[in-house]
């Protein structure tokens, strides 16, 4: 009776831990759960990763997460022209740890309330190593070397173009930055400067 009773308790106990278990793991794979679509790439290590629960791309998995797939995000920012006054620099994207774009939007004009907009954008090297960089506005002739660890490749644009940059690190990482420098108001008493573009990440 005894080992009758002891047994039963155990197989009790053993049903109450395995349901307590399959509880705690309900909805995992191989006892891991999900990150979540907006979850970031080191918590995501080693783990499942879920897909995008609502928005466009709803139930699709985002591609931060996928290896050796082309990288891609937008930039946009409107600057107001400060009359006869150097414009402060401002960051318009990141670029995968690589480096840092900045505009600024100047007034080429000295006569007062006479607003004539220029840009000079700024591509600052913040990977802590020597990059190779190249960087064209419009269809003019291009710019093409070494970029060191904290220096800048600028371009200076006086009227609306194109521009583009393309920069790689030595392990391989691409960065192709394609952009518009927009300047509506030239000659007036109100003066903007528009940049916006997209940066493409190939790795």
């Amino acid at each position: 009776m005894v080992v009758a009773s002891a047994a039963l308790f155990m197989s009790l106990g053993g049903t109450s831990m395995a349901a307590v278990s399959f509880a705690r793991n309900a909805g995992a794979v191989d006892g891991k759960s999900a990150v979540s679509a907006s979850g970031t790439v080191s918590h995501a290590a080693g783990r499942l990763v879920a897909t995008n629960k609502s928005g466009p791309d709803k139930g699709m998995l985002p591609g931060k997460f996928l290896a050796g797939v082309p990288h891609t995000q937008t930039f946009g920012k409107s600057f107001e022209v400060a009359d006869n006054a150097p414009g402060a620099p401002l960051t318009i994207g990141n670029a995968a740890g690589v480096g840092n774009l900045t505009a600024t939007c100047n007034d080429q004009n000295g006569a007062a309330g006479i607003e004539d907009p220029t840009t000079t954008l700024n591509f600052v090297n913040t990977s802590g190593q020597i990059i190779n960089i190249a960087r064209r506005v419009g269809v003019g002739d291009g710019a093409v070397g070494l970029l060191a660890n904290q220096t800048v490749a600028p371009l200076t644009i006086s009227g609306s173009n194109t521009f583009f940059y393309h920069v790689q690190t030595p392990q391989g990482v691409n960065l192709l930055i394609n952009g518009v420098v927009r300047q509506d108001g030239r000659g007036a008493p109100a003066a903007n400067c528009l940049v916006y573009g997209t940066v493409l990440e190939i790795s």
